[in-house]
């Protein structure tokens, strides 16, 4: 969560509960295959100015594909913002993008790649 200012990263932690909160709770109709409470918030990263929110997801189900994932979510866009401006103080409910949150398909790689380094330094 890197922000440029204190006030951007405190909103930040606070969009990321309550959005969290909202998709945990499971509230919005299926897509699907996609439930709601199948979504995990990673992060959330604020503009300077509190009017924009990046919100990175990750599914939990492998059987959830990406793109789905972010239709789901952007079909629901207007209840998450709507849940958000009840349930946070701000002069401004933001704007909120979705992105997928590829670390842990990038640390898995990572980790198979050390794995393999390993076996030919054993062998």
């Amino acid at each position: 969560m890197k922000n440029n200012s204190p006030r951007a990263n405190r909103v930040a932690v606070e969009v990321k509960r309550v959005v969290s909160e909202y998709l945990i709770n499971g509230v919005l109709d299926d897509f699907g295959d996609i439930k709601s409470s199948m979504i995990v918030v990673t992060d959330v990263v604020m503009s300077s100015d509190l009017s924009h929110a990046k919100i990175f997801v990750s599914p939990i189900s492998i059987l959830i594909d990406n793109d789905n994932c972010i239709k789901f979510l952007e079909s629901h866009l207007s209840k998450i913002r709507y849940y958000l401006g009840k349930n946070i103080r701000l002069k401004v409910v933001p704007e909120l993008r979705f992105f997928i949150d590829n670390s842990f398909e990038y640390a898995k790689k990572m980790d198979k790649i050390f794995d393999s380094l390993h076996n030919k330094n054993t062998n």
